[in-house]
């Protein structure tokens, strides 16, 4: 991230002694700097989010086969009790 050191050192020397001013401009230069490398480790990249969405198409369709699964259980059971009762 770029900071207009300059420009906060302009703002600061009105009011401080030059070596305050430069030494205050470094030190808010430096927290923002530290913030803006925070803040990259949080940011989620593109192969991120492409994990991301392939990770939750593999969950989405494990789990609509065992859905799948169940539901032709259920009526291959519905269906062979009708016949059952029907051929007895």
């Amino acid at each position: 991230m770029s900071v207009d050191t300059l420009k906060i050192y302009e703002i600061l020397s009105a009011d401080l002694p030059e070596a305050q001013a430069k030494a205050v401009a470094k030190a808010i230069n430096e927290a923002i700097e530290v913030d803006a490398e925070k803040k990259k480790e949080l940011l989620a990249t593109k192969v991120d989010l492409a994990n991301a969405k392939t990770e939750i198409i593999t969950t989405i369709l494990k789990w609509m086969f065992i859905f799948w699964l169940g539901q032709i259980g259920v009526i291959s059971g519905i269906i062979f009790a009708m016949l059952k009762l029907y051929f007895k």
